[in-house]
């Protein structure tokens, strides 16, 4: 069976994780890594919004974190299902401690889907490095300093996706941590928005219309006063993706 990975580059750190388990399976699968953080053609061929995307037999895309369990089924020449990610997120907001992502923290992001190492939070910090920012968004902490939110951008000009790369836009790259009780993205998420006023104009991002991976719900951006500005992208398998703007 053949696999193809997408990524662009170490944005997300799980890229890191992803990239040696397949190495691990070489052998045993048809593997074809593509980078697309310079390659805009190849991310609108594809219709990849996100830093990651599998896809088997040129057919078949998944957005899920690449695990052991489901190389050794296309190893045995199985296709895997994939549920979307549904989850029903709280609109109780909470806000603790809330911190800019700088290279100096990254190692806390890392953390934000698990699977935390010391390999991809290198990887994730050379890739920030060269971006030259001061601050890549903004973390959430509890009175313990864990990691309960966050959020985090690049500028729409960087983005490899097909979207506006007008450089007045700020492109919202990742919004996490989703919670049945509390609401711990928007305290973040508004942090954000007035540490970007200072140099744009406006915020793009691109949410899955019911699941909460990718980004999401549709529901929690417009909450917040964004625009949904229609129907992107739709995978009939597991998502349907919107653009949505916000006006600082």
């Amino acid at each position: 069976m053949k696999l193809d990975f997408y990524y662009f580059s170490y944005q997300c750190p799980l890229n890191d994780n992803m990239i040696q388990l397949l190495d691990d399976y070489r052998e045993k699968i048809d593997i074809h890594l593509y980078d697309i953080s310079n390659n805009g053609s190849m991310a609108a061929k594809m219709n990849i919004f996100f830093p990651t995307l599998i896809v088997l037999d040129e057919e078949r895309r998944y957005y899920s974190p690449l695990t052991k369990a489901f190389l050794e089924q296309v190893a045995r020449g199985i296709y895997p299902e994939e549920l979307p990610f549904l989850l029903e997120i709280s609109k109780v907001t909470v806000t603790e401690t809330i911190e800019p992502l700088k290279i100096e923290n990254v190692e806390v992001a890392c953390g934000c889907c698990g699977n935390k190492t010391e390999s991809n939070c290198i990887r994730k910090r050379e890739f920030l490095r060269k971006l030259k920012q001061d601050v890549y968004g903004f973390i959430h902490k509890d009175m313990n300093g864990n990691l309960i939110g966050g959020v985090e951008y690049l500028p729409a000009e960087c983005i490899p996706y097909n979207v506006s790369h007008d450089k007045d836009t700020a492109f919202i790259t990742c919004v996490y941590m989703s919670d049945s009780n509390y609401d711990y993205k928007s305290a973040p998420l508004k942090a954000l928005e007035q540490h970007l006023k200072k140099e744009y104009k406006k915020i793009i991002v691109i949410s899955d219309e019911v699941g909460v991976f990718p980004n999401g719900n549709l529901n929690f951006f417009i909450d917040n006063g964004y625009q949904d500005e229609g129907i992107i992208f739709t995978d009939p398998k597991y998502c349907r993706l919107h653009l949505l703007s916000k006006l600082l």
